[in-house]
C-alpha cells in the first residue's frame, strides 16, 4: 500500500491519522439523506513492462478521502457523526488492502493493464456495496447499537490487516 498522493485535496489513509471536521471542506449536497458525507476511493498507480515474455509490475494502491467533496452540516459536527464518517474511510481502506493483496498474487499476462483495471472495478463495486450496507444497517449512524457493532467489527478487521497500513 502507498501513503502518498500528489493531490493536495486528498488525504491518504494512514491508520494513525484520523479524520477531523476541518477535513470536510465541500459544500453540502442539497436533497441528501445524510448530515455528512465522506467521499472516499481507492487509487491504483502502476508501471509495467514485459521483458523476455515476463511481466514486471510496480503497483501502488491507496485509499483516499476527498476534502473538496466531503461535507457536513454545521449543526451535525459531533464526535458520533465524525466516528461514523471515519468508519466509511476505514471500510475503503480495508477494500484497498484486499485489492492490494489480490494484485500481489495475481497471475498477470501481457494484458496486465486490462487485468488491473478489471480488478480495480471489482473492488470499487465491492466497496460501494459495503458502504451502502453499512449506512443501511446503521441508518447513517442513527441506530446506535448497530453503529457500535460496526465500529467493533471494522476496528477488529483493521487490526487483522495492520500490516497493510502504516
Amino acid at each position: 500500500m502507498d501513503s502518498r498522493s500528489k493531490d493536495p485535496d486528498q488525504i491518504v489513509y494512514v491508520k494513525s491519522r484520523k479524520l477531523d471536521w476541518d477535513d470536510f471542506q465541500g459544500e453540502e449536497e442539497r436533497n441528501a439523506d445524510a448530515v455528512a458525507m465522506a467521499y472516499t476511493g481507492v487509487s491504483v498507480r502502476y508501471e509495467g513492462s514485459i521483458r523476455n515474455g515476463e511481466v514486471h509490475l510496480d503497483i501502488r494502491v491507496y485509499a483516499h478521502f476527498s476534502k473538496r467533496q466531503s461535507w457536513v452540516l454545521p449543526q451535525s459536527k459531533t464526535d458520533w457523526t465524525l466516528a461514523h464518517e471515519q468508519r466509511h474511510f476505514d471500510i475503503t481502506a480495508l477494500n484497498a488492502c484486499a485489492l492490494f493483496e489480490e494484485l500481489k498474487h495475481f497471475p498477470f499476462t501481457d494484458r496486465f493493464e486490462e487485468e488491473i483495471h478489471s480488478l480495480q472495478e471489482r473492488y470499487q463495486k465491492k466497496n460501494e456495496d459495503e458502504q451502502d450496507e453499512y449506512d443501511r444497517r446503521t441508518n447513517h449512524g442513527i441506530y446506535h447499537e448497530s453503529q457500535r457493532e460496526w465500529n467493533e467489527r471494522i476496528i477488529k478487521m483493521l487490526g487483522e490487516h495492520a500490516d497493510c497500513f502504516q
